[in-house]
């Protein structure tokens, strides 16, 4: 009886240890280490030139020659007695009321120029000395790569957003 016992605890003793052992073995197997880095730069850096002339507000988006791929859009806000005409080479009109850019900005790229041509509102809309602003607002956003390498923009995900004020 006393060696049935021995036995009992042997194995009772034994069989703790290969449990307690289990979770750590699956621990142990799962575990890697990693040495060493790389900087690497995941950001857009774009730059809007605008010029006016003419009741016409002409814009340029550049991307720096340090940046990545990216698309771009524009859209100008004015008041409502202020009408704005789009037109230039290379911008279509989304759903959302930006005029995108169809290509994808390389590098050092830029766009084709976008024209914001305004209509100033009629002499009896106005009084003297009123003023009237146009905002323009670009938003940038990396560009994305199908399976096949076909590049493509996700709007959801924007990078950068600038507003810059211009008026007469």
């Amino acid at each position: 009886m006393k060696r049935f016992n021995k036995i009992c605890l042997a194995l009772a003793l034994a069989m703790t240890v290969i449990a307690l052992l289990i979770p750590a073995w699956s621990y142990f197997t799962t575990y890697a280490v990693a040495r060493g880095g790389h900087p690497l730069q995941m950001e857009d850096k774009t730059e809007i030139k605008e010029d006016f002339a003419n009741w016409t507000k002409t814009l340029q988006i550049t991307n720096h020659s340090d940046s990545v791929y990216v698309f771009v859009r524009a859209k100008a806000i004015t008041s409502d007695n202020i009408e704005l005409a789009y037109n230039g080479d290379g911008w279509k009109l989304s759903e959302e009321g930006y005029y995108e850019y169809t290509e994808t900005l390389e590098p050092g790229g830029k766009t084709k120029p976008l024209n914001v041509v305004i209509t100033p509102p009629k002499a009896e809309d106005t009084e003297e000395g009123d003023k009237f602003y146009v905002y323009v607002v670009y938003q940038s956003v990396n560009a994305k790569f199908e399976a096949d390498g076909t590049p493509y923009a996700d709007w959801d995900h924007e990078v950068q957003t600038i507003t810059q004020e211009g008026g007469n």
